[in-house]
């Protein structure tokens, strides 16, 4: 097995950011753990792990406390300007975390109702029964004058009709005797069925979609709400650049809880990472996650040491092409890449 320079075992810092890395019962696992443990077993390294916060984490690699960091940390222009990258073993997304909207299935009903969507679809199903009532009243009038009588009084009972069929009521009070008016009621039947079949199933979806709709569409919303983001990560530099002002935290689940009771509006971070907490702490029929593709999360190790990133990368890229990487992103519900 081999060591670091001066004999010692390399000095591998990491912090929690799961499902890369997490700590139970006083041991990791994660993906970026499974992975290094490969890694290190193919090259002989011989390693401990040191644990830190993001911050801190970042000062010891720049300082060179630890010999190399393991977590997926997230590729930028200010951080490779003070230390080395790995080849990236995992892109991600920038997310969004917020609420679903608060609106009551009541409230969303009602607000429907009057929404020019709704109004426009309860019209042109007037226009249509309309249409098919003027048509029957225009056969039926000579030849049916009891129950189709002449003049508005007749359109109105051709309309009445042709509601009443529709909705399959059928009273029976108004039905047409000639042979033309029985074809067209056919089929008005037949079409009155595939007509309120969609018209129903249209305002269902739209109030389901509305339910489970953001008030948070994308970057530009972020501007009007209060916003939180892991301090010094690379979600708090996107943030920065965007002039978008936020909350930082130290605590991703903190943050994503503070989400679910309203004390701020929406979290910011890696997608995949928000997903897996998501899931985990139960909260997916509470929260939805926003994907962003104004910014391309690439997860990388990182170390002072170039030569040491130079001996990593060949056995990096073997191994995230084999298998053996598919298993273990599988293992903790990651979407695999090609």
């Amino acid at each position: 097995m081999q060591a670091a320079p001066g004999g010692e075992k390399l000095r591998i810092g990491l912090k929690e950011s799961p499902p890369f890395v997490m700590e139970e019962s006083g041991k990791y696992k994660g993906v970026c753990i499974d992975l290094w443990s490969e890694l290190a077993d193919e090259l002989g390294f011989e390693y401990e792990f040191k644990k830190y916060n993001l911050d801190n984490l970042l000062i010891a690699i720049e300082k060179e406390e630890v010999d190399l960091s393991i977590n997926p940390l997230t590729v930028t222009s200010e951080r490779i300007k003070k230390f080395s990258f790995s080849q990236p073993f995992y892109v991600t997304n920038l997310g969004i975390a917020t609420r679903y909207k608060d609106d009551s299935t009541i409230l969303a009903f009602i607000k429907k109702m009057f929404s020019f969507e709704f109004i426009k679809a309860v019209s042109l199903l007037l226009l249509i029964i309309f249409v098919f009532g003027l048509i029957v009243w225009l056969v039926e009038r000579k030849h049916n004058k009891q129950q189709f009588e002449k003049g508005a009084r007749g359109l109105g009972d051709g309309i009445w009709w042709s509601a009443v069929t529709m909705t399959t009521v059928g009273y029976g009070d108004k039905a047409p005797v000639t042979t033309w008016g029985r074809i067209i009621s056919i089929v008005w039947m037949f079409t009155a069925v595939i007509v309120i079949s969609s018209f129903t199933a249209g305002i269902a979806s739209s109030l389901t979609v509305n339910q489970l709709e953001s008030n948070i569409k994308g970057i530009d919303d972020l501007r009007k709400v209060k916003v939180g983001t892991i301090a010094k990560s690379a979600s708090a530099s996107f943030l920065k650049n965007y002039g978008i002002i936020f909350y930082e935290y130290n605590d991703l689940e903190k943050g994503l809880k503070d989400v679910d009771k309203d004390v701020i509006k929406a979290f910011v971070y890696d997608e995949a990472i928000l997903r897996y907490l998501i899931h985990e702490n139960k909260l997916n029929e509470r929260l939805i996650i926003i994907p962003s593709s104004y910014s391309k999360e690439y997860f990388s190790f990182a170390s002072k040491n170039q030569a040491l990133i130079d001996k990593i990368n060949p056995a990096l890229i073997n191994k995230i092409e084999s298998v053996d990487w598919k298993d273990i992103l599988e293992t903790y519900n990651l979407e695999y890449q090609k």
